[in-house]
């Protein structure tokens, strides 16, 4: 039996990348700095100039400097993240259905925007700005849902807009890719050390830690990324150390206001999540996770050991990434700069903005299971054989792929429903009919039910109990009838 598939709500998607996912262009000149690799000098007498220049031009704030677009080129910035260009998530998104490609379509026949921002500012900024984006975007989509994909620090600028600046009332689904919540080292490892390498090692030549550490120090949404809730950094004896209790490792007030902002912006943003809310997050890569903090007598910090562990994506740790509140957590084996792109990814992707909405009503997903209820026709006369079918699966594994379970207790029951039209008051059978379904292959169980013999609306049920779950049920309706003669 095949049922009337699911209706997709009417919606369009936005974009929100990460941390250094946007270009930055001069207003005066035009000229990409953030980041054209053709405008690096070939001569490398002449890289310092160069860098000199870059590094100038992308301290914080610098109202010369505006978003250009999304990033689309693949960027290596240790020891922040190597990360891929999100043209392939929109390539992915066009192939799937979405009008995504601005090439191919105007703004108004789009229904996947990019949401491209100035990702050294505070992130309340950037999501206000979301917010008057969207406004723009939602007159061309009337009545549309807004979903949101949001990588990384996008994540952070998607939540506040939802849970700050009015985006609750638009927004219905949230996408977050290798989002953290509780911040992640890196950033702590960035703020204190530097950039170790910008696209090229010969750069460090040009004393690029102390100079890239001197200009991130002045970009707001850097210290928004620094771990508020759990401890991550120690002494040498093992007992915690509180870089916002002490800041002496900054080098002046004004960046010890910005690390306590960055605080503030997480107090006041929380954990909570006032949307359904998919987190997709990347584990079993080396991951910054810890640091120990050698001082000395004279200078106080003077350098951090940091540590790596096989708990995260990469940048952030899983902790950090698994947002509690969330509908749905997914695991890949992924890592933090290419999660966005990543064919298990987007499969899990495309089957929650599409592919579910096409399966008959008798279907069922959750973190643990996926129920799929199927019964052969509509309608069956008296006495007739009615064959019933159900496919169970378990979780999704590390690439998203769920697997067929064969220990789980399947029963159907038909029961009365009601009489069909102009049928009169006949009386229901007085015992619903039961039966339980055998496992004739792994995942799939099938059986028979009996028709009744009286004419009338049946209620068939499904009853499936696996994984150590509650019992869970799906529902389908047939009727019986007499054949015309």
């Amino acid at each position: 039996m095949h049922t009337k598939p699911l209706e997709t709500p009417a919606h369009f998607i936005v974009i929100v990348p990460g941390y250094m996912g946007s270009r930055l262009r001069s207003r005066q000149t035009g000229d990409i700095l953030w980041v054209d690799f053709h405008s690096i000098p070939k001569n490398p007498a002449r890289w310092g100039d160069w860098l000199e220049g870059l590094l100038h031009s992308l301290a914080y704030p610098n109202s010369d400097l505006q978003p250009a677009g999304i990033m689309d080129e693949v960027i290596l910035v240790p020891p922040w993240a190597k990360q891929e260009h999100y043209g392939r998530l929109f390539q992915a998104l066009e192939r799937m259905g979405y009008r995504a490609d601005p090439a191919l379509h105007a703004e108004s026949e789009l229904d996947v925007y990019g949401f491209a921002y100035d990702w050294r500012q505070d992130n309340t900024l950037s999501a206000q700005q979301l917010s008057t984006a969207i406004e723009r975007w939602r007159k061309y989509h009337p009545g549309a849902q807004v979903w949101i994909i949001a990588h990384s620090n996008g994540g952070l600028v998607a939540r506040w807009y939802i849970e700050k600046e009015g985006g609750l009332q638009y927004v219905k689904r949230l996408f977050l890719m290798g989002s953290p919540w509780d911040g992640t080292p890196k950033s702590m490892r960035m703020l204190f050390g530097g950039i170790d390498m910008l696209f090229r090692r010969r750069f460090n030549l040009l004393n690029m830690p102390q100079r890239s550490r001197d200009l991130v120090r002045t970009f707001p949404s850097l210290y928004q990324l620094v771990p508020y809730s759990r401890p991550f950094l120690y002494d040498t004896s093992g007992q915690p150390v509180d870089p916002f209790a002490d800041s002496s490792w900054l080098a002046n007030d004004k960046q010890r206001q910005l690390l306590l902002a960055g605080r503030r912006f997480n107090q006041d943003l929380g954990t909570k999540l006032s949307v359904e809310t998919l987190c997709f997050f990347g584990r079993k890569r080396a991951t910054t996770t810890s640091g120990i903090v050698h001082t000395d007598a004279v200078a106080g910090w003077q350098s951090i050991e940091w540590q790596a562990h096989e708990t995260g994506d990469g940048t952030v740790p899983e902790h950090s990434a698994v947002h509690r509140e969330a509908n749905q957590k997914l695991p890949f084996a992924v890592g933090h700069g290419d999660i966005y792109v990543s064919p298990a990814v987007l499969e899990m992707l495309e089957w929650q903005l599409l592919a579910q909405y096409e399966l008959p009503k008798a279907a069922l997903a959750t973190p643990i299971l996926q129920v799929l209820f199927d019964v052969e026709r509509d309608s069956y006369s008296p006495a007739e054989a009615i064959g019933l079918t159900v496919q169970v699966a378990g979780p999704p594994d590390e690439g998203g792929q769920r697997h067929p379970v064969s220990r789980a207790e399947v029963t159907a029951k038909l029961g009365w429903e009601g009489p069909l039209p102009g049928g009169g008051e006949e009386q229901a059978p007085p015992h619903p009919r039961r039966v339980r379904l055998v496992a004739l292959e792994p995942g799939r169980y099938r059986g028979q039910l009996r028709a009744p013999r009286v004419e009338g609306y049946y209620r068939l049920t499904a009853i499936v109990t696996a994984l150590g779950q509650a019992p869970v049920s799906l529902t389908e309706l047939v009727t019986v009838e007499e054949d015309v003669p």
